[in-house]
């Protein structure tokens, strides 16, 4: 009888051990995993700002739109083209030649119909095309709305930063929608982000870019970001979002 109550009570001691050192140990499995969940998601959290942070001071991906106007100060370091008319920001010459070195190889010819534009010359464009809609009748409000649909106003052009280039076919240098036909049109869609430049104004974007749909207008935004926001097909706004 001995043996047997103390065979019963060997059972309850050793089942005891058992439930008291298993359950702290799953106890403190549960709360390790919890601790290094939650530094996970702090340390994603904090890259994420990290690269937040870094894309809105990266000079290459300046957002310049209607909403964002350029900075009163912004000064870009130019460089004349070959055609000796015009320029862009020096920074994206070397990726310009060599994208539209790359396209001659293939058979291909290119215009680059605008580049650089000054605060002057930029709304200079703009006060000539309202000109020309209120010429044919239409109030100025309107026309303004029409315009600005392709053309910004002084101080909120891609084109006063120096990254963006408008391209053509040589032979279309037409700046509309007949561009996505033409054979050099097509190649500097398909590879333009491989020199760092992205197609600004993509189709079915307009409601956030706010900007019509424009195939010839590159904006040079540095390759890895080109490549991110090309493969995602998302716009710059999205990209700094």
């Amino acid at each position: 009888m001995r043996r047997k109550l103390y065979y019963h009570f060997s059972i309850v001691i050793i089942a005891g051990l058992c439930i008291l050192g298993c359950s702290p140990k799953k106890s403190r499995d549960v709360a390790t995993s919890q601790a290094e969940g939650e530094t996970i998601q702090e340390a994603e959290v904090e890259a994420e700002g990290a690269s937040k942070s870094e894309k809105k001071n990266d000079p290459l991906l300046l957002l310049v739109n209607k909403d964002t106007p350029l900075p009163k100060d912004y000064d870009p370091d130019l460089k004349v083209l070959n055609s000796g008319n015009k320029s862009v920001a020096q920074v994206i010459y070397n990726d310009l030649r060599d994208m539209l070195t790359a396209g001659n190889a293939q058979g291909l010819s290119f215009c680059i119909a605008s580049g650089y534009r000054s605060a002057e010359r930029q709304q200079e464009i703009l006060d000539q095309d309202i000109r020309k809609l209120t010429a044919k009748g239409m109030d100025y409000d309107t026309a303004y709305q029409n315009v600005t649909r392709t053309v910004m106003p002084a101080g909120y052009s891609e084109h006063e930063t120096g990254l963006a280039v408008d391209i053509t076919a040589l032979s279309n240098q037409m700046l509309d929608e007949t561009q996505v036909d033409t054979p050099e049109n097509r190649w500097l869609r398909e590879n333009c982000s491989k020199y760092g430049f992205i197609l600004r104004y993509p189709e079915g974007k307009e409601e956030i870019t706010k900007i019509d749909y424009e195939p010839w207008h590159f904006r040079y935004v540095g390759k890895e970001a080109a490549r991110e926001i090309t493969e995602k097909q998302i716009t710059l706004e999205e990209y700094l979002k």
